[in-house]
């Protein structure tokens, strides 16, 4: 019986110290730091981006002054460029972003490590946060891994050592040097067959007009322009024109010159290298087409072209007794 009252005299006592303390809450963090990497792994020489985020109480001033490309010392990486950014996270919070642009040249190891720097801030008090400022503290950034490719094989990997040399026998090589030769062969058979046929081309034979058909050509061409009217200048014109293009195709085909792509005094020097024959035609052709000219091509064409009309007909039949010798 005395031992249930003394058990029931300390529960009490201890009921009554436990209500009697208070009980103490855990302190919540000024500052929450987390890091960030835009890659996981970087090849030697590579740029990437480097993150450290602060989300703080907004009695708390992250000192950013000293963060300078030049200040900051993250061997083995080096600082390209860095940015920093501030605002308000939520209801009753700021954030701070640091952002590093870094790269490095180590090589030989498969991961790096951002080494840990401390973050200078300052915490205010809220009844005088414009007179009196407690002294700077810092928080330290953790250390971040990074993973480094490198394109240098290790000692092991020998891929010559693990690969049987490829044996070259006869027929491996001999196929593909029969197949070339005979394409080597039918290329040049290809080609002398066509320089053959180049050579061996059967070229048009031109049949030359029998003296009794350009006789008769003449006499035709004769009737015909006399026939052609001399009142209206187109009449003239055409009488003029015909008698030209007549000359020119009845010397291409009887002596087998390119007369209608040549001038009067072209013909006529053609004409005379042709012997006795070309030059006994040579003055009344030459006459003939230079009149011919003149009226078809000049200002006082139509002038001329009455004026001439009976020397150019005489000269035409003065042109057609010599062609029939």
């Amino acid at each position: 019986m005395k031992s249930l009252r003394f058990i029931s005299l300390m529960l009490l006592a201890l009921l009554t110290l436990g209500a009697a303390v208070p009980v103490q809450k855990p302190k919540e963090a000024k500052i929450v730091l987390s890091t960030q990497l835009d890659r996981t792994a970087i090849w030697v020489g590579d740029t990437f981006h480097y993150t450290v985020k602060a989300v703080h109480d907004p009695a708390i001033e992250i000192v950013v002054d000293n963060f300078k490309k030049d200040n900051v010392n993250l061997a083995p990486f080096v600082v390209r460029d860095m940015a920093v950014r501030q605002g308000s996270f939520g209801a009753n919070k700021n954030v701070t972003e640091i952002d590093f642009l870094l790269t490095t040249y180590e090589s030989g190891q498969a991961e790096l490590k951002i080494p840990s720097f401390p973050l200078y801030y300052f915490a205010r008090a809220a009844a005088a946060r414009t007179s009196t400022e407690s002294a700077a503290e810092s928080v330290a950034v953790p250390m971040t891994k990074i993973g480094l490719r490198s394109t240098l094989t290790a000692d092991t990997l020998r891929p010559r050592d693990n690969r049987d040399i490829w044996q070259v026998t006869r027929q491996r090589w001999l196929i593909p040097l029969v197949l070339g030769s005979a394409g080597l062969i039918w290329l040049a058979l290809q080609l002398g067959r066509r320089l053959w046929a180049s050579t061996h081309k059967e070229k048009p034979m031109i049949r030359r007009l029998s003296r009794r058909a350009r006789q008769r050509m003449m006499r035709d061409f004769l009737h015909q322009a006399q026939t052609i009217g001399t009142d209206s200048p187109a009449e003239q014109q055409r009488y003029y024109a015909e008698v030209s293009q007549f000359l020119r195709g009845y010397l291409s085909d009887s002596l087998e010159i390119d007369a209608a792509s040549l001038t009067a005094e072209e013909i006529d020097t053609v004409l005379r290298e042709h012997g006795q024959n070309g030059l006994s035609l040579s003055a009344p052709v030459k006459n003939i087409l230079e009149r011919c000219e003149q009226v078809l091509y000049s200002p006082q064409g139509l002038e001329l072209a009455q004026r001439w009309r009976g020397e150019v007909q005489g000269e035409l039949g003065k042109f057609a007794d010599l062609a029939r010798h």
